[in-house]
């Protein structure tokens, strides 16, 4: 029987001790101030990890993405700031407030906000 068979190979993570470290980003919306991640930070938390690859993969996000995006950070919302998300219930236009937020801490966190405002060349996926 093979050695390598029972051998474990040492997983080592990439860390780079020199990389900038970006602050907080403070928002205040529907009356609540709160500190976010810095979606550049290379501590965002687990939950954002995958969103943020896709919105720095791509220059315009699809209407897909831009929802996909948006449920992800609500999700996080709900988990981690139960004040944001209780209000967010509470409001007449959640959908507008969760996408104003989500534009707000992209920008502040110094991504480009243009992959929130615009969605790709094709409208979306439904056949007509």
């Amino acid at each position: 029987m093979n050695d390598k068979a029972n051998q474990y190979a040492q997983v080592e993570p990439e860390i780079d001790e020199k990389a900038e470290d970006y602050p907080d980003v403070h928002l205040e919306a529907l009356g609540l101030k709160f500190d976010l991640p810095n979606l550049n930070s290379a501590d965002l938390p687990i939950e954002l990890v995958q969103t943020i690859l896709i919105i720095k993969s791509r220059v315009v996000l699809s209407q897909e993405e831009q929802y996909q995006a948006l449920a992800t950070c609500l999700a996080y919302f709900e988990q981690m700031q139960p004040n944001l998300w209780n209000r967010l219930r509470s409001t007449g236009n959640a959908l507008g407030w969760l996408a104003g937020i989500v534009k707000a801490w992209a920008e502040e966190s110094g991504l480009d906000p243009k992959s929130f405002a615009s969605s790709s060349s094709r409208p979306d996926t439904r056949e007509h």
